[in-house]
């Protein structure tokens, strides 16, 4: 269970707010600092990302799996830094190209209600060519 109280959640609000505001900077890789931070909060270990990216705009966690068709794919979680909804198409292109490479394939999907989870302003990039540009996974 996460243990981010009230006022952390106001200030992390907060920094996404001023972090917005920046022009945009590069994707870094965050993995390690992100698994520790969720741990300290009293998170479980159990299903961590495999990776995590992130820049003054967007975090970005990485998930190795696969299709219900049994298709290789990273299942990529992205949200804001301020936690507001994003829904410009050219900014997830962006995000696919600049963690991912140009090259690479993915596609957005929308579950059947039955399936639907939908508690924050989460959204999921399936990408096809799992190998993250960075070179630390390979499909």
């Amino acid at each position: 269970m996460n243990k981010m109280n009230r006022n952390m959640r106001r200030a992390a609000q907060k920094n996404g707010e001023r972090l917005q505001a920046l022009p945009w900077n590069d994707f870094v890789d965050v993995t390690e600092m992100s698994h520790e931070r969720h741990v300290l909060l009293g998170g479980t270990t159990e299903r961590l990302p495999d990776k995590v990216f992130q820049n003054n705009k967007y975090i970005v966690q990485c998930f190795l799996g696969r299709t219900k068709l049994g298709i290789p794919v990273t299942k990529a979680m992205i949200r804001r830094s301020d936690a507001q909804p994003l829904r410009s198409w050219q900014e997830m292109q962006r995000i696919k190209n600049e963690v991912f490479g140009e090259e690479a394939e993915a596609f957005e999907m929308y579950p059947k209600v039955s399936e639907l989870t939908d508690v924050a302003n989460l959204y999921w990039m399936w990408v096809i060519d799992s190998t993250i540009e960075r070179g630390v996974i390979d499909g």
